[in-house]
C-alpha cells in the first residue's frame, strides 16, 4: 500500500547551524558517532551547537507523527480446513510518549513504509492466531487477533487512536455449503428425533394393548370355562378387529355347540317317541339338557347318557320289549 509520504526522512545537519524546533505534526532525531540518539519533539528546542558538534552528530532525521489509516483485506487460515476472509483497519501513528522514544525506535528499524510494515506485522498476527479456531468461533479468532495486533502494534513504537478493526467471514460458497449441511443436519435430527418419538409410542401403545388383553384373559376365563358365551359376546368391542375376530370364533364355538344341542335333542325326541326311556333312568344332565330344548313329556334313556346312537336306542326298546312277558308271568306267580 503506497504511502502519500514517508514515515521519517534524512537530513543533513549544518556544522555552524542548529535545526529549529520540529513542525507541528514532526519530532527530529539526532544520531551521532557512538552517542545515544536524541529525540526532540514539537516544540522542544533541542540539543546546542556545541552539543552537535562535541556530540560529533552529522545527521538527524525528520519523523513524520501525524495519524495515519490502514484498510486491507486478506485471506488466512482457520482451524477446519477453510479460509477466513479478514478485513482489517486500523489508525495508527508513531507514539509521542516521551517515555518511549519512539521516534528513535522508527529509525532504527529503517523502515519507512508505515503501512506495508504495519499490514505484514498485523497479517502474521492473524496467521498465528486464526489457525487456532474453527469457523464456529469466528468471533472469539476476532478479539483475540485485534487484542495481540493492538499489543505487538504498541511494541514497535506505535499508537492506536482507535480500538483494532477485525472482521473474520467466510466466502459465498462456503456459507452456502455449511448454511446446506446445518440444514441438513437439523432435517437429520428431527427425523432421528421423530423416529424416537414413533418408537416410544408404539411401545406404549404394544405395552397398552398386552396389558388390555391381560385383563381381558383374566376377566374372561371364567366366563369361557362356564361357556357364557351370550356374556363373553356382549363385553366385546365391535370396532376392536381383535374383539372381531374372538367374536368370530365365539359365534362358531356358540353354533357348534347348539347344533350338537339340537341333534341330541332329536335324539331325546326319537327315543322319548319309541319308548326307549323311562323317567326314572333319566340322569341330572340329561333332563337338564332336554329342559333346554324341548317341552315334551321327559322319558329317560341312560344309553343316550354316554352317547348312544339312535339305532343303539332301537336296539335297547326291542330288548326291553322282549323281555316284558316274563316279568309279567313273575308278577302273577308272586300274587298267586
Amino acid at each position: 500500500m503506497s504511502e502519500e509520504k514517508l514515515l521519517f526522512v534524512e537530513k543533513q545537519l549544518n556544522r555552524w547551524k542548529r535545526p529549529e524546533s520540529p513542525k507541528p505534526g514532526t519530532a527530529f532525531v539526532f544520531v551521532g558517532d557512538g552517542k545515544p540518539s536524541i529525540v526532540v519533539y514539537e516544540g522542544q528546542q533541542g540539543p546546542t551547537l556545541g552539543e552537535l558538534i562535541w556530540g560529533k552528530y552529522t545527521v538527524y532525521y525528520e519523523v513524520d507523527m501525524g495519524e495515519r489509516s490502514l484498510d486491507f483485506h486478506e485471506k488466512i487460515p482457520c482451524a477446519d480446513a477453510f479460509e477466513f476472509n479478514a478485513e482489517v483497519r486500523l489508525t495508527y501513528a508513531v507514539n509521542d510518549n516521551p517515555v518511549v522514544q519512539a521516534p528513535a525506535l522508527i529509525v532504527r528499524s529503517a523502515r519507512t513504509d508505515a503501512s506495508q510494515f504495519l499490514k505484514n506485522l498485523a497479517i502474521d498476527v492473524m496467521r498465528r492466531t486464526s489457525r487456532r479456531y474453527p469457523h464456529e468461533e469466528s468471533g472469539k479468532a476476532e478479539n483475540s487477533i485485534a487484542a495481540q495486533i493492538e499489543e505487538e502494534v504498541r511494541d514497535k513504537g506505535f499508537k492506536l487512536s482507535r480500538s483494532a478493526f477485525v472482521k473474520l467471514s467466510l466466502d459465498e460458497a462456503v456459507r452456502s455449503r455449511l448454511v446446506n449441511r446445518q440444514l441438513g443436519n437439523y432435517d437429520f435430527q428431527d427425523q432421528e428425533t421423530k423416529i424416537a418419538r414413533d418408537f416410544k409410542l408404539e411401545e406404549f401403545q404394544q405395552n397398552a394393548k398386552f396389558n388390555l388383553k391381560e385383563k381381558k384373559a383374566h376377566f374372561f376365563a371364567p366366563l369361557i370355562k362356564e361357556g357364557d358365551w351370550e356374556t363373553l359376546l356382549a363385553m366385546l368391542d365391535p370396532n376392536d378387529p381383535e374383539d372381531a375376530a374372538i367374536k368370530g370364533m365365539i359365534e362358531a364355538t356358540w353354533n357348534q355347540e347348539k347344533m350338537l344341542a339340537e341333534k341330541q335333542q332329536k335324539l331325546f325326541e326319537l327315543a322319548l317317541e319309541k319308548g326307549a326311556i323311562e323317567d326314572y333312568e333319566l340322569g341330572n344332565a340329561a333332563r337338564k339338557a332336554l329342559e333346554g330344548f324341548t317341552e315334551v313329556p321327559r322319558k329317560s334313556v341312560a344309553s343316550l347318557q354316554s352317547g348312544s346312537t339312535i339305532e343303539d336306542a332301537e336296539s335297547v326298546s326291542i330288548d326291553k320289549q322282549a323281555d316284558k312277558p316274563e316279568e309279567l308271568g313273575r308278577d302273577e306267580n308272586e300274587n298267586e
